[in-house]
């Protein structure tokens, strides 16, 4: 019985399907000369496998819990901040901005002047 599994409880099913037969074979084989089953060399090959990424990951949260821990901002941080931001905004040109041209307009029947003044004097 492994240590974190509650007595009397069967056994959790997992079916492998091996792409490389020369993995399955070589489990076979050292199964059969260790004299054991090849679902407990699996699942001790398995924990490893899940004891070293979880090392990986484990350490990898734990960077990014420190990161989270150092960044501490006050009120002045924020009001600085937003103090930046707005500066950086209106001191560079939106190249989106519209702006108002004069154009000539091609008009050769005068039609827009018939719509021009609409209020009748």
């Amino acid at each position: 019985m492994k240590p974190n599994e509650p007595r009397g409880a069967p056994p959790r099913v997992l079916t492998l399907r091996f792409r490389n037969l020369r993995t399955y074979q070589r489990l076979k084989q050292v199964a059969a000369l260790v004299g054991t089953s090849m679902n407990e060399i699996a699942e001790a090959a398995v924990e490893r496998e899940l004891d070293f990424l979880s090392a990986d990951l484990e350490s990898q949260l734990t960077e990014t819990v420190e990161a989270l821990k150092s960044w501490r901002s006050t009120e002045a941080d924020i009001e600085r901040d937003i103090q930046q931001f707005g500066d950086a905004e209106s001191s560079l040109r939106d190249p989106m901005r519209a702006t108002l041209r004069t154009i000539k307009l091609v008009d050769p029947l005068n039609i827009g002047a018939l719509f021009a003044d609409s209020v009748e004097h």
